[in-house]
């Protein structure tokens, strides 16, 4: 079992991130499809002057103009996720240059598809720390660099993780860089446990 193990500095944003963890859950269901929102009914036979005509097709166009992505953005990230993020991209599109991520759409797009894993658990252990549970879909899963910055952007700060080989400590050196620390005699015992487990 993968995990990745935080310290929660905001128990409220730690409930912020409890819908965003459900919505993950769910579009990992098999089977999984957005709901198609409907659009917009014109009563076309009670439009009677060009004024409402045009009001009409602007809110047709903007139906049809929007991402539904970002309609579940607005809905499950909060503005002091987005603000994170955006100074995440700015300082990671930086080190990338044009290989950066150009917006914070696309981390949530990794976040729903790209970031391959089943999730299995998030544990809140006394409002001060916790624990996320995942297995992996694939190899290499989509990586956990901009999840760990999702997990930051509310307040909660990655402190251990097993990537199904080692177990590491992160040490945060900025906001948005870490290195981190093996410790095999943790992995060790753990990969043992999990064999005694089977």
């Amino acid at each position: 079992m993968l995990y990745i193990k935080f310290d929660i500095q905001d128990p409220t944003k730690f409930k912020d991130f409890q819908k965003l963890y459900a919505h993950m859950e769910t579009v990992r269901q098999p089977g999984f499809k957005f709901e198609e929102e409907e659009s917009p009914v014109i009563d076309w036979e009670k439009v009677t002057n060009e004024e409402e005509v045009n009001e009409a097709l602007k809110k047709l166009d903007d139906f049809f103009d929007e991402d539904p992505a970002v309609k579940r953005y607005q809905k499950l990230i909060p503005d002091y996720v987005n603000e994170f993020l955006e100074c995440y991209l700015v300082v990671d599109n930086d080190k990338l240059g044009t290989l950066g991520i150009q917006e914070t759409l696309a981390i949530f797009n990794y976040i729903e598809f790209g970031f391959e894993v089943f999730f299995t658990k998030l544990e809140n252990q006394d409002n001060k720390s916790g624990l996320i549970e995942y297995v992996a879909d694939n190899f290499p899963y989509g990586g956990i660099d901009r999840f760990l910055m999702v997990l930051k952007a509310f307040d909660m700060i990655p402190t251990e993780c097993f990537d199904g080989f080692t177990i590491f400590e992160f040490e945060w050196n900025t906001d948005f860089e870490y290195s981190t620390k093996d410790l095999p005699e943790k992995t060790k015992n753990y990969l043992k446990s999990k064999r005694n487990e089977t």
